[in-house]
């Protein structure tokens, strides 16, 4: 089931079209952030979007929040099942992993014949089974901006187990500041631990325990959002809350740009959960069509490709870039020509892979679920005729 889509009322399902088009504007903005730093040298940006394109980073953090509050949308679809713990971790595996897998295999051949380099065979074991995060200076993985799904899955891991003690706004925002306080203890402890420094650094870098508080926000909003009427937040009830929170957001993350915001997390980089998180809740209470709409809500749906497959294409597309560069006369006309050529080539190439590999993955995923369902219901059937 799409994250996008929960039970409604007399079995209906209601489509939530901003969470699709904030996974979609979050994958724009990574795609501008690894264009212009994966070229080497870097790809030179226009003054005027260079600081907002530099911090693109940040669109990860966006992806972490539409996660944990999709994943707690989308629970009750897996209570229904008769083992849910199962059926989450089955969806779960069956929507991540065959494209991932794809672009394991798809990266060692590019490595070998762009790089002539190979990954060793405990590299490729610690991919396929997703626990690379747990192992210092491999965190990353090898799979180009893979590092995110390795933070996700340990997230995964452990959900069934956040469903189950986060159930209201009060303890949603216990979990934050719970979460931030793991994380600091984590910290705190690694300046006592002997190990070698380009571990203490990759796990302070690349660790889940670091994102944990981003998804704890997202589980905060979920909460807040269904505070609200669905009913009255479709008809536009609460856009004036939502058009607030837009302002605040927007705000909050030029101020963050600008470098205003105190450091009062011990880290710059938990402001973004406060920021999405006003930006989230605007977009949900007051869908503005700018930001919500057909072409956004069509990159989100396929933006786990876009994600995956971006770096490749940039890293393929840098002699034209070059080009790009070298024949015409105007920074901004430059960067903007090489952006639409690299959406040209991303989009079309993700929405096949979404098409191809994705979306027989979901299908497969749920195969999978109805018949271990099935075969449960009929030992149960079995033991009761016996």
């Amino acid at each position: 089931m799409n994250a996008s889509v929960i039970p409604a009322q007399g079995g209906l399902k209601r489509r939530l079209e901003f969470l699709d088009a904030l996974r979609g504007l979050a994958a724009v903005y990574v795609i501008l952030y690894h264009m212009i730093l994966l070229p080497n040298p870097h790809l030179l940006a226009p003054r005027w979007i260079e600081k907002f394109a530099m911090s693109g980073g940040m669109g990860v953090t966006l992806f972490f929040i539409v996660s944990s509050f999709s994943l707690y949308y989308t629970m009750p679809l897996r209570l229904r099942d008769s083992n849910p713990t199962l059926s989450f971790y089955l969806h779960r595996f069956f929507r991540i992993a065959p494209l991932f897998y794809f672009l394991i295999l798809a990266t060692m051949v590019r490595d070998v014949f762009v790089f002539d380099a190979y990954h060793s065979v405990p590299e490729v074991l610690s991919s396929i089974f997703f626990i690379f995060n747990f192992l210092p200076t491999q965190q990353e993985g090898f799979v180009w901006a893979g590092w995110t799904i390795g933070v996700e899955m340990v997230f995964y891991a452990v959900f069934p187990l956040i469903y189950s003690r986060i159930r209201d706004t009060a303890q949603a925002i216990a979990f934050v500041f719970a979460c931030l306080c793991a994380w600091l203890a984590m910290q705190l402890a690694l300046d006592y631990l002997i190990m070698p420094d380009a571990w203490k650094q990759s796990i302070l870098q690349w660790s889940a325990f670091k994102h944990f508080p981003t998804f704890a926000v997202g589980i905060l909003i979920f909460q807040i959002f269904m505070k609200f009427d669905v009913e009255k937040v479709h008809a536009g009830a609460y856009r004036s809350a939502g058009n607030a929170l837009w302002w605040a957001g927007i705000f909050g993350f030029c101020a963050l740009l600008q470098g205003w915001m105190p450091n009062v997390f011990g880290n710059q980089y938990y402001w973004q959960g406060a920021i999405f998180g006003c930006l989230f809740l605007g977009a949900a209470l007051a869908p503005w069509r700018m930001v919500v709409n057909r072409v956004t809500s069509f990159l989100g749906k396929i933006s786990y490709s876009i994600y995956l497959n971006h770096t490749t294409a940039i890293l393929f597309l840098t002699p034209v870039y070059r080009w790009v560069y070298a024949h015409s006369g105007n920074l901004t006309v430059s960067f903007l020509a090489c952006v639409a050529i690299t959406f040209a080539v991303v989009f079309p190439v993700s929405y096949l892979t979404y098409q191809f590999i994705e979306e027989p993955g979901i299908r497969l995923g749920k195969k999978a679920a109805n018949w271990i369902k099935a075969r449960q219901e009929r030992g149960r059937a079995a033991a009761q005729a016996s």
